[in-house]
């Protein structure tokens, strides 16, 4: 007969793993906060581009940007278009000087708790006014070509990488602002939004994904542009079966991490395919054109599956004690 467990023993000796493993979720959590500053950072270079100086790329950028809007909002952001565009250095060097401040902010521990909400602030004006709602209100948007927009990735990523009081939980998204259990629901909105992208006619279109991914490489180097061709011409007359593909895989991702014993494969299968929709549809947000704003969502959606990667439970490696 084997001895009886002496479950205070236990517990005493599982206290000090829990402790570790809390420790090692914060500092998971605090390593990702500073890639998402460091993502802050390579936006404010981005920014001192010469060509963000100029009028054009505010007028062009709020223009896209305030296509197919609703109601009221065209009119308000063709105020903001003529204010900017008056004096484009002035602002832009704001602009650009705030991204800095922000990234500077969330890499130094003693200045996050500033740059957090500043953060999230900026990023909804810019997924506002900048994006225009992510462009999901223009035909033909999908995960592919950006949707829905980095942006809104970057306030989700402050949400979600927001310390809290410690809890219970193996991931690091467990230690922040919406917990474990509500990011994991962000994950799964965002995808199942994605796919709902996807039922949209234009994405339905034999020639659109693989216009939209041979267009995409205009102004890019000449290896980069002609990955660009290959995947085109794969695509070429599919674009009903790759929207098809593209929403059930998206489905999968979002739904099959509330799943603990799926999780780590729909986490793993989301960052495979931000991988793939940055590389192929935008091209890491046109970064070696001259006129990229930011590196596209492809970053910031890997980020999110790191945030919720479970650890190994703690509780698993500690064996139980026996009354001696």
């Amino acid at each position: 007969m084997a001895p009886p467990v002496n479950l205070a023993h236990a517990r005493t000796a599982a206290a000090p793993s829990r402790l570790r493993d809390r420790a090692a979720r914060a500092g998971t959590r605090r390593r990702l906060e500073m890639a998402l500053g460091a993502l802050w950072l390579v936006d404010g270079v981005l920014q001192l581009q010469p060509y963000m100086f100029s009028n054009a790329f505010f007028s062009n950028m709020l223009g896209m940007a305030n296509m197919g809007l609703p109601g009221p909002v065209p009119a308000v952001l063709f105020r903001i278009t003529s204010m900017l565009t008056a004096q484009p250095v002035l602002w832009n060097a704001l602009f650009a000087s705030l991204q800095l401040a922000i990234g500077a902010g969330l890499l130094w521990g003693r200045t996050a708790f500033l740059a957090r909400p500043v953060s999230i602030a900026w990023a909804l004006a810019v997924w506002v006014a900048g994006e225009g709602f992510g462009g999901l209100f223009m035909p033909g948007v999908s995960a592919l070509n950006g949707a829905p927009g980095a942006a809104l990735l970057y306030a989700l990523a402050a949400f979600i990488l927001w310390p809290r009081r410690p809890g219970e939980g193996t991931a690091a998204a467990d230690q922040g602002l919406l917990g474990g259990r509500g990011a994991l629901w962000c994950w799964t909105v965002l995808w199942s939004g994605l796919a709902l992208l996807e039922l949209g006619g234009a994405n339905h279109a034999a020639v659109v994904p693989a216009a939209e991914v041979v267009n995409i490489g205009e102004g890019e180097p000449g290896w980069l542009a002609g990955l660009n061709q290959h995947a085109g011409h794969l695509l070429a007359g599919r674009g009903p079966l790759f929207a098809l593909a593209a929403g059930l895989t998206a489905v999968a991702v979002g739904w099959c991490a509330l799943r603990p014993a799926w999780r780590r494969i729909a986490l793993a299968a989301g960052i495979a395919l931000a991988i793939l929709y940055g590389v192929f549809g935008q091209d890491l947000g046109g970064l070696l054109t001259g006129q990229a704003t930011d590196p596209g969502t492809a970053p910031l959606l890997v980020l999110l599956a790191l945030a919720l990667w479970p650890r190994r439970d703690p509780a698993s490696r500690t064996p139980p004690t026996t009354a001696g």
